[in-house]
């Protein structure tokens, strides 16, 4: 099936779009391909990435100050590199935030299952693309996996960044120097079989010839300076900006720092269930991530933590069912609650919320009520409480007011009350 780079919001607004285009994905045969939450990265790291996927499937959501800014950066690399991509852009969002050339498809924070349809036919367009496009051109794997130094800094600083990446990072080293005499195509040649790059920008340019190509080729760019008039390009966050180097005792840690980054492996959800703990890892998150929460999110998502018997369970700080599965909850006290009667509750609370949401996550709660009441329909207990949890504690505190008793105490065994 064809892996599909995912670039998405972390916050906890979003959670739901994440979980909805993750869940649509997955059910037209692509696989999402993501990188978990970390306050560390640099472009090296997201170009590998996207070498590494057959397209890229964005999800552009409205924030106070416009939109994401490392989300547009990500398409700014499939779109220089001309890499197949599809772009679903939230529907307040101006007419310009993506390039109209830019195959794209809009969503409503309000009524996006509604239109599903939709947005399934431009999976379905994307993926038929795929399958008639033929791979990028053949690279042979046999080398082992090399590193280019762009000479653009003093030599001895061009020398001991090469001796590093060589001796510490274990790669096959080369130097490359625009001024040497050799045959015109030998540094394009070199550069296209790198496997990463390391150039020095300065002045008022940031970057030079051969550092250019090497980006619009696709190849992962470490940046760095030693300039601290460096120019930097204000539309471009932080993290993707060449990175300071103080001087040549700085430089081992930089270069460390870069190189864990680069090769930092990336997480593929490749069943339905992988969507559902990634997803409700996000709620938990709330928004708020640092160093260490790229490892529990592939902890979490590959199983390793917080699973039983391959069903996600509540996550989170809180959460009392934290390492039991939805399946054993419904198997313990969910089982004395009486699904008809459930049923027909969450229906009334689904019509009250209804009437009461003023927020999107108001209505993302709703959303979820409705699914928890067809779930309950069906007969399917584990479903019912999972949907449930999603819905949250002014689902809980609406049953409670209203008299829905079944449906506050379902809400209550989901969440871990």
């Amino acid at each position: 099936m064809p892996v599909m780079y995912f670039a998405h919001s972390y916050r906890e607004r979003d959670a739901r779009i994440v979980d909805y285009f993750g869940r649509l994905m997955r059910s037209e045969g692509l696989v999402p391909s993501l990188d978990p939450p970390s306050d560390s990265v640099n472009g090296a790291k997201l170009q590998r990435h996207l070498n590494a996927s057959d397209g890229m499937i964005a999800v552009l959501s409205r924030r106070e100050d416009g939109t994401s800014p490392h989300i547009l950066f990500e398409l700014g690399l499939a779109v220089r590199a001309r890499f197949p991509v599809l772009v679903f852009i939230e529907d307040t969002l101006p007419n310009d935030v993506v390039s109209p050339h830019v195959p794209q498809q809009r969503f409503s924070y309000r009524s996006f299952l509604r239109q599903a349809p939709a947005h399934r036919q431009a999976l379905r367009f994307l993926k038929a693309y795929l399958a008639t496009t033929p791979p990028g051109g053949y690279v042979p794997l046999g080398r082992r996996r090399s590193c280019l130094v762009v000479r653009s800094a003093p030599d001895a600083l061009v020398d001991a960044t090469a001796s590093w990446i060589e001796q510490q990072a274990d790669y096959e080293v080369g130097v490359l120097d625009q001024r040497t005499g050799a045959v015109p195509w030998a540094p394009f040649d070199e550069i296209r079989a790198a496997s990463v790059l390391v150039t020095f920008a300065s002045g008022d340019r940031s970057r030079g010839y051969l550092s250019g190509f090497a980006v619009g080729a696709g190849v992962p760019t470490i940046e760095l300076t030693v300039d601290p008039g460096v120019r930097r390009d204000r539309t471009v966050p932080d993290e993707y900006q060449p990175r300071p180097v103080g001087g040549p005792d700085q430089l081992p840690g930089v270069l460390a720092t870069e190189f864990e980054l680069f090769e930092q492996d990336f997480l593929e959800l490749t069943d339905q269930d992988a969507v559902d703990r990634y997803t409700s890892f996000l709620v938990d998150l709330r928004g708020d991530y640092d160093s260490a929460t790229r490892e529990a999110a592939m902890e979490v998502v590959m199983g390793d933590k917080y699973e039983v018997s391959g069903q996600a369970g509540a996550v989170g700080r809180n959460a009392r069912a934290k390492n039991m599965t939805f399946q054993q909850l419904w198997q313990g006290e969910g089982a004395r609650l009486d699904l008809p009667r459930l049923a027909s509750e969450l229906e009334i609370l689904r019509l009250e919320l209804k009437r009461q949401a003023t927020t999107r996550e108001h209505d993302a709660a709703v959303a979820e009520v409705g699914a928890a009441a067809e779930a309950a329909e069906r007969g399917d207990g584990p479903e019912t409480l999972s949907r449930l949890q999603r819905a949250g504690k002014w689902a809980l505190g609406a049953a409670t007011a209203i008299g829905t008793g079944v449906a506050a105490a379902a809400i209550k065994v989901a969440i871990g009350f």
